[in-house]
């Protein structure tokens, strides 16, 4: 199965998280501080969230 949407910015929590693949949750680590992987039962990638994600993000604001 396809995934629609690759990513998800949520403007309130400013988080952005990115699908790699389609699957549930079973644990997740943090690879630096506030980014971490998320990984499937078989420890498998499924995505990677990044939280305070507007420091990465170009805005209009910023350019």
């Amino acid at each position: 199965m396809e995934i629609k949407n690759k990513y998800n910015y949520d403007k309130e929590s400013d988080s952005l998280f990115i699908y790699l693949e389609e699957g549930e949750e079973e644990r997740f680590e943090e690879i630096a501080p506030g980014i971490n992987i998320e990984l499937d039962e078989n420890g498998k990638i499924i995505g990677i969230e990044i939280l305070k994600a507007s420091r990465f993000l170009a805005t209009k604001e910023s350019m």
